[in-house]
């Protein structure tokens, strides 16, 4: 009878064990529900060396659900030359606006730096970051990042 007692008291520390490890592990990252975005994105490239040192970004920033479904919030493909020169969007202050149909876990950035002409082109971010709330996100690579700050979501 007590082996059977030792064994449920033992199965009860373990279920509030891990219940208690869930909730921290889920207090630790915020999920929001899908809605409105306001949002700016700033570009850094500190090895930028043309004329103007302003970089030339290509690629995609996007917020992601947990189970991988995505909204743009900017994306841009590489025009080698005829890349516009965008250190933020919107380029003229304020912040943009989207709508994301999804609950959104995480801000990725996956966004190349044009130098042709120059050298190789330069990589500014290429990753994802956990969400947990309105923010500064700032994803970094080898060469630069780029900010995706969030004034407000849902």
């Amino acid at each position: 009878m007590r082996a059977t007692s030792a064994g449920r008291l033992a199965a009860l520390a373990s279920t509030v064990l891990v219940l208690v490890g869930g909730v921290s592990v889920g207090a630790a990252q915020a999920e929001a529900p899908g809605g409105p975005i306001t949002y700016s994105i700033t570009f850094s490239n500190p090895r930028e060396s043309d004329d103007n040192d302003l970089p030339e970004p290509y690629g995609e920033v996007v917020v992601r659900a947990p189970w991988g479904q995505q909204t743009a919030l900017w994306e841009h493909p590489d025009r080698e030359i005829n890349t516009p020169t965008l250190p933020r969007y919107p380029l003229f202050g304020g912040a943009e606006h989207r709508y994301a149909p999804h609950p959104v876990s995480e801000v990725c950035a996956f966004v190349g730096e044009d130098d042709t002409g120059i050298n190789e082109d330069d990589v500014l971010a290429d990753g994802c970051v956990p969400y947990t709330g309105p923010g500064e996100y700032t994803i970094s690579a080898e060469g630069g990042s780029v900010t995706v700050t969030v004034y407000n979501f849902g």
